[in-house]
């Protein structure tokens, strides 16, 4: 049972106002790279909430935009120089020779655009790619990206401990950024009623979570929600280092000997927060929504179990849970809409259609094999281009240019598989665990081989009461 529970802040913007939080980011960005840049004319540049998506990945070396699934095969036609597909996807088969990314090239020349603001990241690297090109202006991809990386760093950052451009923007007017979360607040209450220890961990510094916090709270005494509060955490470091916690409301040179209620830390690492919390084993569960620098450490190095979560709002990414029971979770808000999508009758009538076109094609090459006929052949070819639109209208269904973050035609994406792999479970909200009860057991749905599909899902259906061996 879970005895521990931690939530990490993080600069996250209410669903509501996510394209505000977009917006914002890639005007900073481009403003930044203007700067660095020292450009003599200034770019004009719109941002689309709606051209990118979480977890694409971008090639250093071609300047390639693509989406790949959980073995690293490209997607073909998710593949954009800029802002327009690739005319030739054979240039890309020639490049590769296939579809296949090999590992060492995909370690080395290509990085994964996989938090909140890799949407925007990724729709400034097109945007630019794109103006480029429309003026023959020579440019290398990989320096390009290394530029636009920089202009986020000075977003985030700052000198003097209070946080980046965009912080300070927010801070500015904190209710156009969050909304206030009762409903969030009475879910933490409920899990210290029932003996949960909480505690918060974040990135972010403490004027910035104090502030943000008192607003998403409605109170100044946020502070008692939780057992102990770290800020400027440095994760992912803060499960590698040696890094000593020091106190952040009164800063000075003493070695943190305990977590006293009420006041707040920075800095320090895992290996002594166990210690000074005696919270170690397999009892936290820890909610996050950065595969790689919530999830990844967490769940290799430590075995703490993992909940994803995909929710594009401050509300939610302010948050990183620990029951203690060392599960992971992720939260993530793309999840709720792709849901929301699949759902619709007009999809779940394309899908259905799709698995009776594969079912069909399959059988029919079976019997083709000894009753060829030139109507059957021209059938089957009839079948393979309705089966190729149908995937077609199934991936626009959730994006036009790259589909869903979870899926690349019959594969998990490359993003889902990390999910997967290092998240015992994933939401599009914290709170949603609120209708469960507190000793729920989640007990995982049995994955199949080819091999055993058959059988075994028709037993699962209950269609077969009784086998006899």
């Amino acid at each position: 049972m879970f005895r521990w529970v931690a939530k990490r802040y993080y600069n996250r913007l209410s669903n509501s106002n996510r394209r505000t939080t977009d917006i914002l980011k890639n005007e900073y960005e481009i403003k930044k790279f203007q700067h660095m840049r020292s450009a003599e004319k200034e770019v004009d540049f719109k941002f689309d909430p709606n051209f990118a998506i979480r977890g694409l990945h971008y090639d250093f070396n071609n300047g390639w935009l693509m989406k790949i699934d959980n073995m690293a095969n490209i997607q073909l036609n998710t593949v954009h120089v800029g802002r327009e597909p690739i005319k030739d996807v054979n240039e890309i088969i020639e490049y590769h020779k296939g579809r296949h990314i090999p590992p060492e090239y995909l370690n080395t020349n290509m990085f994964q655009l996989s938090d909140l603001f890799s949407v925007p990241q990724a729709t400034l690297l097109s945007d630019l790619v794109q103006y480029f090109k429309d003026h023959s202006m020579s440019f290398h991809p990989r320096y390009l990206s290394d530029d636009v990386k920089h202009a986020a760093r000075i977003l985030h950052t700052s000198e003097y401990r209070i946080g980046g451009t965009l912080h300070m923007e927010v801070m500015k007017d904190i209710s156009k950024y969050l909304e206030r979360s009762p409903k969030l607040v009475g879910y933490i209450e409920k899990l210290r009623k029932n003996g949960k220890k909480t505690f918060l961990l974040t990135n972010s510094s403490l004027p910035f979570i104090s502030r943000g916090m008192s607003y998403l709270t409605s109170t100044d005494d946020w502070k008692d929600l939780f057992d102990c509060v770290i800020v400027n955490a440095r994760k992912p470091e803060f499960y590698r280092s040696c890094r000593p916690f020091r106190n952040a409301n009164e800063p000075n040179w003493d070695m943190v000997s305990s977590f006293v209620p009420g006041q707040i830390y920075q800095g320090g690492n895992i290996k002594d927060f166990e210690t000074l919390t005696n919270w170690k084993g397999q009892m936290v569960l820890y909610f996050g929504d950065h595969v790689y620098s919530d999830l990844v450490d967490a769940s290799f190095q430590h075995g703490w179990h993992t909940v994803s979560i995909s929710k594009h709002d401050y509300n939610n990414k302010m948050f990183t849970f620990f029951f203690y029971q060392k599960q992971q979770g992720a939260i993530i808000h793309e999840l709720a809409k792709e849901i929301e999508i699949r759902n619709q009758a007009s999809y779940r009538h394309k899908l259905s259609w799709l698995l009776c076109l594969e079912r069909l094609l399959n059988e029919a090459q079976s019997w083709s094999k000894d009753h060829y006929t030139d109507e059957l052949n021209t059938l089957l070819s009839e079948w393979q281009s309705e089966r190729k639109q149908v995937r077609i209208e199934l991936k626009t269904a959730f994006n036009r240019s790259f589909g869903s973050m979870f899926r690349t035609y019959q594969n998990p994406s490359f993003f889902a598989s990390k999910i997967q792999k290092f998240a015992d479970i994933y939401m599009a909200n914290v709170t949603n665990l609120d209708e469960l009860s507190l000793d729920y057991v989640f007990y995982p749905s049995r994955a199949y081989m080819p091999h055993e599909r058959l059988v075994e899902e028709v037993v699962d259906s209950g269609q077969i009461k009784h086998i006899s061996e």
